[in-house]
């Protein structure tokens, strides 16, 4: 029997000298044990503490629910171990090819029905750890530890067992996600249109799902070889056991695996959105010649790499874990979708292949991320967001426009706004330019012309109404105020990058129609507010209503939506009677009663600071609107205490749904001390910085050092800003001047110096 196991804490090299039999482990890195994947497991945070390297198409982990991200730290049981998932997102989904290690003595032939979710095995967290690149726990009264490591595009399973004892498992492709976002309950989720499984040899097997979901159409296939040769092979369809059976098609097929008896089984798969063929390519290019534990070092690697790109210096350890584990779950996103030879499958659900570059097509979830992910990933990692962008234009030439917000590669139309406008214009801003620009503007434009780009919960998306009355009506559209300012911010977008490429008439045209904000800000009321086709505000007007998703908002009401104006603060200003208006106005929005009105307001409305709601994205780049009215120390306040309060290293570490990475990218940029207010702006609007030292090592070769001096507990306001020597006379710095390299320095002094 094995010892009792280490805590998810405690380094892998470390814990292996407690099991013994790891001396091919290498020491692992020290950056990643600095990442603590436990945070936001629990509440909403939909974390889950899998086995992925970064932007990977593989998230393999532990499922203790069939549902949102597969893990709840609550829970007590796992239903097996899937190979896709979507981590952090508020949106569940995927939970694909769920392999269930049974217990060693199970008698498999008197298996005779087969169902989901019945074999379970109860875990505690004491016995549970996990890394970036890799998750462990025991099961069945420790008995046997399943070990789980990724490559890009491949999953690794080891299974130890206490004694030699024999090794059945099951391989469910009847399981998935039960509870997505179609949004509308009439339609099902995850229904399996078709599915196969297949004994290829005694050592391989393979098959495939295809099902909806959030999105209409989703195709995982799988190739997988075992260490040790088959024993039995037995197919279930319909949940009833097929002897004699080695390959079925169906809707609901399983399989119980029986090897001989040993103590340690091996699992290497390879899947792929495209075709068996390719499940297969990409297991031999990535998993085939190499181990277990070469495949957990490569993954250590990648991980140590990239989260030393950023050094930071502070006394505090707490700090330090959830800074690193913020920027670990930033760059799980975007999403890896093709394949070695570089296959992919687009929105028109047909096989396509780019020309070299990877498509990130898995999950485009830029109505969260293209205000802080995105822009933090052009400086970090701008090969990743180069490949982003002409992923997008991609999905362009194969769906008609741009993509909105995609799942495994499909459009599923399911939040508003065209927001691949900014993720382009960010990425030109950051000197990102290897891709056709002419193309790019192309795109923008007839994504942003059309009358009609789909329709989500059976009603219609499109800018026919933007068009026709500057603003979308109430009484035709839903969220039709959080549509108006998001197209208006998006037409910013277009107008900065038809402006640096040279296209005047474009300029003009988009400049105009991103003012269209200010025809849903109330003169009166000073709010955001629906306004029908007759040009009438709608009444009554209840600014803390909120019905989800069912609306004139968007997760929010309209204290939240009003100061979504993040391009043209001054005009907003002017609006409301001045600059001094505006200061009152955000001082309202903070300090109003945290409560909320309307039998279903929407549950995304978290992390509350009066009607501020931190815990969703519209909001996020709110408190650094005081830099421009002349209040920078209530920037300053605010932003330290949302980082502060907001964020901690517990499970319940987050205040809402990590949203694919913005959540933590929102963390990372404040704790350095500056911030993407506007992302197509090329400035960063400075806050206050949590570390006495923060070095970035830019791809360039160059660094850029932000520090704090006289910074403490009560020393967080900003006192002096010298920018490479210079004291700054402005609240923001550029982008360019990030890339640059330099050090931005910032005396830090108390309330009342």
């Amino acid at each position: 029997m094995f010892k009792t196991f280490f805590t998810r804490f405690v380094p892998v090299a470390t814990a292996c000298l407690l099991l013994g039999n790891c001396s091919s482990v290498p020491e692992t890195p020290e950056r990643i044990t600095l990442v603590n994947k436990f945070i936001g497991t629990a509440g909403n945070g939909c974390i889950s503490p899998l086995a992925a390297v970064p932007f990977g198409m593989v998230q393999l982990g532990a499922d203790t629910r069939p549902y949102s991200s597969g893990y709840h730290y609550q829970h007590d049981e796992i239903l097996g171990f899937s190979h896709v998932h979507k981590s952090g997102a508020g949106c569940g989904d995927f939970l694909d090819i769920l392999f269930m290690p049974l217990p060693p003595d199970t008698a498999t032939d008197s298996i005779a029905e087969l169902r989901s979710e019945y074999w379970r095995s109860k875990f505690s967290h004491d016995k549970e750890w996990s890394l970036p690149g890799y998750y462990g726990v025991n099961l069945h009264d420790d008995r046997m530890k399943v070990e789980l490591t990724a490559s890009d595009r491949c999953g690794l399973q080891r299974y130890r067992y206490a004694e030699n004892s024999p090794m059945p498992l099951i391989i469910d492709l009847e399981y998935g996600s039960r509870s997505a976002c179609t949004i509308q309950s009439e339609h099902d989720v995850d229904t399996v249109y078709y599915a196969s499984l297949e004994m290829v040899d005694d050592r391989t097997v393979r098959g495939c799902r295809l099902t909806n979901g959030f999105a209409p159409h989703q195709h995982v296939y799988f190739y997988t070889v075992f260490s040790s040769p088959i024993e039995s092979f037995t197919l279930y369809s319909d949940n009833i056991r097929q002897p004699g059976v080695t390959r079925a098609e169906g809707m609901n097929l399983k399989a119980v695996i029986s090897f001989e008896k040993g103590n340690e089984l091996e699992i290497k798969t390879g899947i792929s959105a495209v075709d068996l063929d390719g499940a297969e390519r990409n297991y031999r290019t990535e998993a085939k010649d190499r181990s277990f534990e070469t495949v957990k070092t490569q993954a250590f690697d990648r991980w140590a790499d990239l989260l030393g790109t950023i050094d930071i210096e502070t006394p505090d350890p707490r700090k330090k874990e959830l800074f690193y584990t913020a920027l670990y779950n930033t760059m799980l996103y975007p999403m890896l979708y093709s394949d070695t030879d570089f296959r992919f499958r687009g929105p028109d659900d047909r096989i396509h292949r780019t020309d070299g570059f990877n498509y990130y097509g898995a999950v485009m979830g830029l109505w969260d991320t293209f205000r802080a992910a995105c822009p933090l990933e052009a400086v970090l990692r701008p090969d990743i967001i180069e490949d982003y962008v002409k992923t997008a234009l991609e999905h362009y030439k194969h769906a008609g426009q741009l993509p909105i917000w995609t799942l495994a590669g499909a459009e599923t139309y399911q939040m508003i706004g065209l927001h691949s406008m900014p993720l382009i214009t960010n990425a030109y801003l950051n000197g990102i330019r290897n891709f056709d620009t002419e193309l790019a503007l192309q795109a923008m434009t007839e994504s942003a012309m059309k009358d009609s780009c789909g329709t989500s919960m059976g009603y219609f998306v499109g800018l026919r109404n933007y068009k026709k009355y500057g603003y979308v009506p109430c009484d035709m559209e839903m969220e039709a105020v959080a549509r108006t300012l998001e197209y208006a911010y998006d037409d910013h977008a277009i107008a900065q990058f038809a402006r640096m490429t040279g296209d005047t008439a474009k300029y003009e045209l988009f400049r105009n129609r991103s003012f269209n904000y200010q025809n849903v800000i109330d003169p009166e009321t000073l709010l955001a507010r629906g306004r029908m086709k007759n040009g009438q505000w709608r009444t009554p007007f209840y600014p803390l209503r909120s019905s989800h998703r069912n609306d004139d908002y968007c997760e929010g009401n309209a204290w939240q939506w009003t100061f979504f104006v993040p391009h043209d603060v001054e005009g907003l200003a002017e609006i409301m009677g001045g600059k001094k208006v505006l200061a009152r106005m955000l001082d309202s929005l903070f300090t109003t009663g945290a409560s909320l009105e309307g039998e279903s307001a929407s549950g995304d409305i978290t992390g509350l600071i009066g009607q501020y709601a931190h815990g969703n994205e519209p909001g996020h780049h709110t408190i650094y609107m005081y830099n421009r009215v002349g209040e920078p120390e209530k920037t300053q306040f605010y932003v330290h205490k949302v980082l502060t309060e907001l964020y901690d290293n517990t499970p319940e570490g987050i205040c809402g749904n990590e949203d694919t990475g913005q959540m933590s990218a929102w963390y990372v940029f404040s704790a350095m001390g500056f911030y993407p207010m506007d992302p197509v702006s090329g400035q960063y609007e400075l806050g206050t910085p949590l570390f006495e030292k923060t070095t970035l090592h830019l791809p360039s070769g160059k660094d850029f050092t932000v520090t704090a001096e006289n910074l403490g507990d009560e020393n967080i306001f900003v006192d002096e800003v010298r920018l490479n020597g210079k004291k700054l006379e402005r609240t923001y710095i550029t982008f360019d001047e990030l890339l640059a390299g330099g050090t931005l320095t910032f005396r830090m002094k108390g309330k009342n110096d």
